[in-house]
């Protein structure tokens, strides 16, 4: 699969508050697309089929795929057969598998091209290798696996098979996410120095959000606040600085533990990294920050912030996860004048401003499959080391690893696991 690919960012979308727009870094051209199998009007879309009924695919894949007219999700398995017919009538999805085997009878159903795998962690490997071996591309939602292991071996029957896997880091396929990451590189405030990023929701939030029951919350299910939250701090981390393919060294790590599992589970993480060519980096990451004030009554303030110290100035990316919504590219060089700046398409035009970073996402996950070149991706060597760091964070921490049960395939003598 193809490396990580910088793409350009919309220039015109690009707002300067006080520097005048010529004194500030250009958008590079955008890659060219090379020929494939665009489909054309007589051709078939590409079929989508979502593995158990998830809050995170209406966001993900529903909504985004509304507006992609070469994809069409055609069904849905959910082993709760009247909860499965209620999210199907919700979101007008025509088939639904339901029962003990409704997630074996999607992957294997013929009609079906694209298997989208929102399932807890502990469960990504197992039915990330069962659609594959069934022959279908696999759109997973991050963290890719529970290990690095695991995820080797996804990459490698995605090769041999010949079929396309993505990790769904939605936010690495924004253009601000790309600006940042040129503006970073281009040379404009020299070298990096040093990588800050702070992920957190307050605690009076995540009560509504995260159920005790939450699978999150489960060590058996590879749960933790790093494999949930802290996946999109280290990915940012490296993408900005153009070390996503270095499973870069962790130099620390201190986990606050959950209550309902403080042995196993992190509420909290926060660790520092030495990347390549000296430069440091340290993420926060926190399910449920503690409010302030008398008896801590204060609720604190949502952390989304990642900033980047170079020789000759900073960034700042106020909202790297959700930048549709609102975000803002604060660059401070020490000499000169500041300036913000804001984006949403592409520097082509490309794109849309009310598309999400799931509808950027899904762009370049059809553009691969279909044998075109993405305007950005996320490769197997970047998601391989990405699971290598998360493996260091928690034993730096001193925390258990994650695991996934064992499963075995049908027709195999042995059993699948990592």
């Amino acid at each position: 699969m193809s490396g990580s690919q910088p793409s350009a960012t919309n220039g015109q979308a690009a707002a300067s508050e006080s520097t005048p727009p010529a004194a500030a870094a250009g958008p590079v051209s955008a890659p060219a697309q090379t020929s494939g199998t665009a489909r054309t009007s007589s051709s078939p879309k590409l079929r989508f089929g979502i593995l158990g009924a998830a809050r995170i695919a209406p966001d993900a894949l529903l909504k985004p795929a509304r507006s992609h007219d070469d994809v069409a999700v055609v069904a849905v398995a959910c082993r709760d057969e009247e909860r499965g017919a209620r999210y199907a009538r919700k979101h007008g999805i025509p088939k639904v598998y339901a029962g003990a085997r409704a997630y074996h009878d999607l992957v294997a159903d013929p009609e079906i091209d694209v298997v989208y795998n929102p399932l807890p962690n502990g469960l990504h490997f197992e039915w990330t290798m069962r659609a594959l071996h069934a022959g279908k591309h696999v759109l997973l939602e991050k963290p890719t696996t529970s290990t690095a292991e695991e995820a080797r071996q996804i990459f490698a029957l995605a090769e041999q098979k010949k079929l396309v896997v993505l990790e769904a880091m939605h936010s690495t396929f924004h253009p601000a996410m790309q600006r940042v990451r040129e503006i970073v590189q281009s040379g404009e405030l020299g070298k990096v120095k040093s990588v800050r990023v702070h992920f957190g929701l307050p605690s009076v939030v995540s009560r509504f959000l995260f159920p005790d029951d939450d699978v999150r919350f489960k060590y058996d299910l590879a749960g933790g606040c790093t494999m949930d939250m802290g996946v999109y701090s280290v990915a940012v981390t490296r993408y900005v600085t153009g070390t996503e393919h270095t499973a870069v060294e962790v130099t620390s790590a201190e986990s606050t533990g959950h209550p309902l599992d403080p042995a196993r589970i992190d509420r909290a993480m926060h660790a520092t990294y030495a990347l390549p060519d000296s430069v440091t980096a340290e993420t926060t990451t926190d399910w449920a920050i503690p409010g302030w004030g008398p008896f801590g009554i204060i609720p604190s303030a949502i952390k989304l912030t990642a900033s980047v110290s170079l020789e000759g100035g900073d960034v700042d990316f106020y909202n790297f996860v959700l930048p549709t919504a609102y975000h803002s590219i604060k660059v401070r060089p020490k000499r000169g004048a500041a300036r913000t700046e804001r984006v949403y398409r592409y520097a082509d035009g490309r794109g849309e401003k009310s598309w999400s970073t799931y509808r950027y996402q899904l762009e370049a996950f059809v553009d691969k499959v279909r044998g075109r070149t993405p305007w950005a991706w996320i490769d197997a060597e970047t998601t391989v080391t990405e699971m290598e760091i998360l493996e260091r964070v928690y034993a730096k921490a001193g925390l258990p690893p994650r695991v996934s049960p064992p499963f075995q395939l049908e027709g195999d003598s042995g059993v699948a696991t990592a």
